[in-house]
């Protein structure tokens, strides 16, 4: 058992030192190429402000909803008022819905068509493949060149699609597969909690996706706020609903087969971040378990030297993103043995190796705070503390998706409830439209904190004082969680 023990601590030791490399290998990329990688997601053609001409390529905006009462109408409109030709672009609703929505979305539909555009409201008969069968099943409708695809809380500004593919040109090489546009979020400010997710996403936007475009690593689809060419879509086999995460897994199979995703960071898309933590905990669950399924999915095609990737191994750490959250729980769980029976020398080395985990979350964040152009000072010192105190208090949460992930099958996409209304930002309010239930991990969470407690008592008693604060720091990264779950 002794053995086992070591054996699984140092793995864990092991697997979180080189996430942390990989890591600091993407921000000192980033560092040393900053102009370099802001260029390769900016366009480089001039802004122009002339209409999309009238043969302009053919667009089919789809957006796919489930029970979105409050949302739904925004979208529809957002979408209905491109200023683009409009016997070039077309709308589909394609509505799952099983509440009110779909009269929301009947007499939205309605008064898009007495504005002229032509726009379908497309209902199944079931969920069956959930939002990726529901994007095939419209794709089937369409004989669109592109195709557009927007959740139910984006709302696309209405220069959009003419900057995308006619001012920016952002097709012009045949190559391309998709373009994936920068998520603004609008309720960035109505609390410390909405704060700190939005430098959590940030990073991804304004560090991750620029250096990946210009080392030429994939480019990922995140789901919404993106247009996609349609035969590269068909030529990849089209949208599967064998992972949580279509979008992940689509952008990988064309990558595989040869296409280009592309990154525009200067169009960029409103939309809401989760209300509340529960529903931020379901989405980042459903993102651990569809990242699970790719990883075991793609695998095996990634790592194949003969494919067409760039760096191999880089996109083997793409895949396995959310496996930092297992590993961590892992290494947090095992953490009072080491102490108390590893070889203290051995010990202290694993310590050293394990801070980059730590100690590169704050760097990354800084940088995400100077490239939206917020200079660094001790007002962010908040934002800071909690983005890195929900990130580490997501472990239990992300580390049940991700072994469901591996374990279990695409199961249910559920749908991240949204409660914000448009225009109750400034006034600082929210419309509860959804909620999300308490999910069976928090008495997880809570069974974590009551052991890193546990586990300082039994520290203490034993002399070993100094190595009772990394126990409580992890202790409180999961408290954090806990609590916000249950303010309302």
């Amino acid at each position: 058992m002794t053995g086992l023990i070591s054996t699984l601590y140092v793995l864990s030791v092991l697997l979180g030192a080189a996430f942390a490399l990989a890591e600091v290998r993407m921000l000192v990329r980033f560092v040393r190429n900053r102009d370099g990688a802001r260029a390769a997601t900016r366009s480089s053609q001039a802004e122009r402000s002339a209409p999309a001409p009238a043969n302009a390529p053919t667009v089919t905006v789809q957006l796919p909803l489930f029970n979105e009462r409050v949302a739904a109408r925004q979208v529809i409109l957002a979408a209905a008022g491109q200023d683009y030709p409009r016997d070039r672009f077309d709308i589909q609703v394609l509505d799952d819905s099983t509440d009110e929505t779909r009269d929301v979305v009947a007499a939205a539909v309605a008064d898009v068509k007495a504005m002229g555009v032509r726009i379908e409201h497309i209902r199944r008969e079931n969920r069956e493949g959930f939002k990726a069968g529901a994007l095939a099943a419209g794709l089937q409708r369409s004989a669109a060149e592109f195709v557009a695809v927007f959740d139910a809380d984006f709302r696309p500004r209405p220069d959009f699609l003419r900057r995308v593919i006619v001012e920016h040109d952002a097709f012009r090489d045949p190559r391309v597969s998709f373009v994936q546009t920068r998520w603004a979020f609008d309720n960035t400010g109505a609390s410390l909690f909405h704060t700190a997710m939005a430098l959590l996403l940030d990073r991804h936007f304004y560090i991750q996706k620029p250096v990946r475009a210009f080392a030429g690593q994939v480019t990922v689809f995140n789901g919404s706020a993106g247009v996609w060419r349609r035969a590269a879509i068909e030529a990849a086999g089209g949208w599967s609903a064998d992972t949580l995460t279509e979008d992940l897994d689509l952008s990988f199979r064309c990558a595989l087969a040869g296409w280009e995703g592309r990154y525009m960071h200067d169009v960029a898309v409103p939309n809401e971040l989760p209300e509340e933590m529960r529903a931020f905990k379901l989405q980042q669950r459903r993102w651990a378990r569809g990242n699970a399924q790719c990883f075991r999915k793609l695998i095996g095609r990634v790592i194949d030297p003969g494919n067409r990737l760039v760096d191999r191994w880089e996109e083997v750490f793409l895949l396995a993103g959310y496996a930092i959250h297992p590993v961590l729980l892992v290494y947090l769980v095992l953490w009072p043995w080491a102490v108390l029976y590893l070889n203290r020398p051995f010990f202290i080395v694993t310590q050293a190796l394990m801070s980059a985990t730590t100690f590169v979350a704050p760097v990354s964040f800084a940088l995400t705070l100077n490239e939206r152009g917020e200079r660094l000072r001790g007002k962010h010192a908040s934002q800071l503390i909690a983005a890195m105190g929900i990130g580490m208090g997501l472990m239990v949460n992300n580390t049940v998706g991700q072994v469901q992930g591996f374990l279990l099958g695409a199961g249910e996409f559920a749908r991240t409830p949204k409660g914000w209304t448009a225009g109750a930002y400034s006034a600082g309010r929210a419309q509860t439209a959804y909620s999300s239930p308490l999910h069976w991990s928090f008495a997880a969470e809570v069974l974590v904190i009551v052991y890193c407690l546990l586990s300082a008592v039994l520290l203490l008693q034993r002399g070993e004082w100094f190595w009772v604060f990394p126990l409580l720091f992890w202790g409180a990264c999961v408290a954090l969680v806990v609590k916000l779950q249950v303010r309302r």
